[in-house]
């Protein structure tokens, strides 16, 4: 009996845990809607190319992906190359301080982007086979969905 009870506070103190309630549990407070405040959200791309494809991948990248954001005047990634692990890229994209912008299957930034790549490449066709060629190169990827907390104003002029 004694184990059961141990065993179900167990469970619901891991369950208060994992959902975020746990200060709510111990306080005795009722939880209350709140948005995130001070946050930037990010789309993260982890790749993984083919073997032997990385450098071929990063040179697309270089000639024909950011130089359409350049001249678009769109923010470009984060990218953090690997040296160890299953990925060869983890691509950073900020959002913004909500996730609006994921409810679009292509943003305003974006229509910019493509109307700029498919300009530079010479028609839509061209823009449209320089993307399967590079995501060919990619053997997979995942997409993730998480936030920064940026540093308070006060504590980012020290």
């Amino acid at each position: 009996m004694l184990i059961g009870k141990i065993l179900k506070l167990s469970v619901i103190s891991v369950m208060m845990t994992i959902f975020g309630l746990s200060h709510f549990a111990y306080s005795g407070e009722m939880p209350k809607a709140g948005k995130r405040e001070n946050v930037d959200y990010y789309e993260v791309v982890l790749v993984k190319y083919k073997a032997g494809m990385a450098r071929k991948a990063g040179k697309m990248i270089k000639k024909y992906f950011e130089p359409a954001g350049k001249a678009a005047g769109v923010p470009g990634p984060w990218v953090m190359h690997m040296q160890t692990g299953e990925w060869d890229s983890v691509i950073f994209w900020n959002q913004g301080a909500s996730m609006g912008a994921l409810d679009w299957f292509m943003d305003a930034d974006g229509e910019k982007w493509y109307a700029e790549f498919v300009k530079q490449s010479g028609s839509k066709e061209k823009a449209d086979k320089i993307r399967a060629d590079y995501n060919a190169l990619v053997a997979h990827s995942s997409r993730q969905i998480g936030h920064h907390h940026k540093p308070k104003k006060e504590d980012a002029a020290k």
